[in-house]
């Protein structure tokens, strides 16, 4: 009997195959609640590495619902209101902070070997800095959840209008400004944002700047770090410099995300978007065939204390249910790690994800900022520690768009978002 699949109001159910599929190590039924939406790429990875799990062990059965990014309300409710749960997934900092108290360990599971890991423990065969990043981030000094989809913010490009303007991606903070300069000249937009991500390019420079723990105190109100601090003043200087110069268009202060981003690949007028791994994806089906694209690290700055290697990367994770059985776990943790390494060219494939082993080959849009990857010596937060106080975000958004617009020059941001 072949497997069955089932579709009912966004819950995808995939049944279990004929009894002479590969394996009967692994025995569960398994609730798996997505932060995908049902329409989404990588939910139709899952579909199909469920069905292929399930031909291999008959005895799991893989059922999901995909709740889009909903997902991180409802998923601590129906947990704490005893809804049957399994596993999940998520961003990993919402793994090990908001969903800590139910995410249980998975450490001595991906501490083994799988056929499908060249027969490595998984935490050897997976990328190194993804592995590092998950014990990293988690207070506990364990491992709760497999990578899964590893993300990067950068510096997004038009290639041709790079070559069209005679600029080579700029590594410093002064030929940030001067690309700027000559992209306008060729007839171009240098840079586009919106509100969503409008606050990370200060993110970025004040990390450099003081280091990412002063950051996270400004933002959270927290140690000797204030908004007055003649450092904050000069960084938020700099972002006013992007205005003064005209590097963002005359028409920014009106972007809804994803206008900008639609924008930048339909018109092709635009040649900037400090953005994610994930924008390529986002805007594929709107990507004209010929648009090529070209990353690179945001900018060196001038007395920084970190370098042009710091990143701000993170990754999607699958979780489990600490309330689960042994047998759930085993069972869920090893479809984890089937997804992350069976089906790693698969998610590159369809969704233009990043892999986590070592064998899928990377998108040929993401080619540049695999280098920018690999030369990572540091790391910030996914979206750098600006965006980590959830209350402040959205005056940040409203004060950064009007200091990339000209509306408001440093000082006066400086006071919109003093506390």
């Amino acid at each position: 009997m072949k497997a069955l699949l089932r579709m009912t109001a966004g819950v995808v159910v995939l049944a279990s195959g004929s009894a002479q599929a590969q394996g009967t190590d692994y025995e569960a039924n398994l609730n798996y609640w997505s932060s995908y939406g049902a329409s989404e790429n990588q939910a139709q990875v899952l579909r199909d590495a469920a069905q292929a799990f399930s031909k291999r062990y008959p005895k799991v059965s893989i059922s999901f619902t995909f709740n889009g990014r909903d997902n991180s309300k409802l998923l601590p409710t129906a947990i704490e209101a005893g809804r049957d749960i399994q596993m999940f997934d998520a961003n990993s900092a919402q793994i090990v902070g908001a969903f800590s108290s139910f995410a249980g360990s998975v450490e001595p599971y991906i501490a083994s070997p799988y056929p499908w890991t060249d027969g490595k423990p998984f935490v050897d065969y997976a990328m190194p800095a993804l592995i590092k990043l998950a014990k990293d981030s988690d207070v506990s000094g364990g491992i709760r959840f497999v990578p899964m989809n590893p993300q990067a913010v950068m510096w997004f490009g038009n290639k041709a209008i790079f070559e069209k303007a005679g600029v080579a991606p700029p590594a410093t903070w002064d030929e940030l400004l001067a690309a700027c300069g000559k992209i306008n000249a060729a007839g171009f937009t240098p840079i586009t944002t919106d509100p969503p991500y409008s606050q990370i390019i200060l993110g970025y420079y004040l990390s450099r700047l003081k280091g990412e723990d002063f950051v996270r105190d400004l933002v959270n109100g927290t140690g000797q770090a204030k908004w007055d601090d003649p450092d904050v003043l000069q960084a938020v200087r700099a972002i006013e410099s992007l205005a003064k110069n005209h590097c963002y268009g005359s028409d920014v202060e009106g972007n809804v995300w994803p206008a900008g981003q639609q924008d930048m690949v339909v018109n092709g007028t635009t040649a900037m978007y400090l953005n994610g791994t994930w924008l390529p994806n986002e805007v594929q089906n709107s990507n004209p065939s010929d648009f090529r694209w070209t990353a690179f690290a945001f900018p060196a700055i001038p007395g920084a204390l970190n370098d042009a290697g710091y990143l701000a990367y993170g990754s999607y994770g699958i979780g489990v249910n600490k309330a689960d059985s042994k047998a759930q776990t085993e069972a869920a943790v090893a479809f984890a790690t089937f997804v992350n390494s069976e089906f790693d060219q698969e998610m590159v494939a369809v969704a233009k994800a990043i892999p986590v082993g070592p064998h899928a080959e990377w998108p040929s849009d993401l080619a540049d900022a695999r280098k920018v990857l690999a030369n990572a010596t540091g790391r910030y937060q996914p979206q750098t520690a600006i965006s980590l106080n959830s209350k402040l975000t959205p005056i940040l958004r409203t004060a950064m768009m009007k200091l990339v617009s000209g509306q408001i020059d440093a000082q006066e941001f400086v006071s919109e978002v003093k506390q």
